[in-house]
């Protein structure tokens, strides 16, 4: 991605309204939306011209280039047929987001936008400021179709700052293969995933690879281990997650340590994290860094190796 990212556009797609038939008698209808070379898309709703999707798409904002958003019907046998498609241009809304002061009343309405012969909208929109953020709403008009509507909200996220994964090692991972497996790992934030290379041949894996995130929020982050194979299929080696928040708490904290490897904080193992024995967040010469044991879970036994690492980009 080239450029300085300002941060990421969240648009929430709510549904669509009386929309094209383009099978027998319904459609299996999905949204897309493109933005530049990126590209989101959510799940199928099968058999329904007013589907309801209710679902996130995010989108990094390099620059503020308009929105595309398609909708096609899911065909098995043949290519996804059109159902319409809708560009907006979010600048006025991107210009308040950044630039909004916590003065507005709770619900106020910013600014709003008008429909156009030039844009998509079926009604006017309007950017308000909701629940301690900028948020328009837009009902789109599909064009190159008969009919149909696409409701949809934009949120906007800044980033916090960019995480770094140290994916160290695999330890004592269960086989999932003939022989002896191939792992890899599979990292989750978001709607993004990130992978490392696979290690041929072995249930101790040393990948030694750093991933970095960009992170606008601190989510809970997926990890999988999967075994590289063609026959039989991929398989799971285990999965486990991890709570960003305490590494979170412990980046903002305003501490000025008198040497290196100070403790910031103790994360203890509980039943709700998937932490193997305790884990300490310090403030060392690279920045506050989490070392971590996973005990991967829905498998006998297994544990994954890593570090975080925390690079602030404001």
């Amino acid at each position: 991605m080239g450029g300085h990212l300002l941060g990421f556009l969240k648009v929430h797609i709510i549904r669509g309204v009386n929309l094209a038939v383009r099978d027998l008698r319904s459609s299996d209808p999905y949204v897309v939306i493109k933005m530049g070379s990126e590209k989101q898309e959510t799940r199928v709703v099968k058999k329904n011209l007013n589907p309801v999707w209710d679902e996130d798409l995010i989108l990094p904002v390099v620059e503020p280039l308009p929105v595309r958003l398609e909708v096609y019907d899911k065909d098995r046998l043949t290519l996804d047929d059109k159902m319409g498609y809708a560009e907006f241009d979010f600048t006025s809304f991107l210009t308040e987001a950044r630039n909004v002061s916590n003065e507005h009343q709770i619900n106020s309405v910013i600014t709003s936008v008008k429909p156009t012969r030039t844009n998509c909208l079926a009604q006017e929109s309007y950017i308000t400021w909701t629940n301690g953020e900028v948020v328009q709403n837009m009902i789109l008009r599909l064009k190159d179709v008969e009919h149909g509507e696409i409701e949809i909200s934009l949120r906007w996220k800044e980033v916090l700052g960019l995480l770094k994964v140290h994916v160290h090692k695999g330890v004592n991972l269960v086989n999932r293969d003939w022989l002896i497996s191939d792992p890899y790992v599979i990292i989750k934030n978001g709607n993004k995933k990130f992978r490392t290379h696979k290690v041929k041949k072995t249930l101790n894996p040393v990948w030694d690879v750093e991933l970095t995130l960009y992170i606008v929020e601190p989510l809970l982050i997926r990890l999988e281990v999967r075994d590289k194979s063609r026959f039989p299929a991929e398989k799971c080696m285990g999965d486990a997650e991890f709570d960003l928040t305490p590494f979170w708490q412990a980046v903002k904290k305003d501490l000025k340590a008198d040497s290196q490897n100070n403790i910031i904080t103790t994360v203890d193992p509980t039943r709700d994290n998937c932490l193997a024995e305790e884990s300490h967040i310090t403030r060392t010469d690279e920045g506050v860094v989490q070392k971590m044991v996973l005990r991967l879970r829905n498998v006998k036994h297994g544990e994954v190796e890593i570090k975080l690492r925390w690079i602030d980009i404001s």
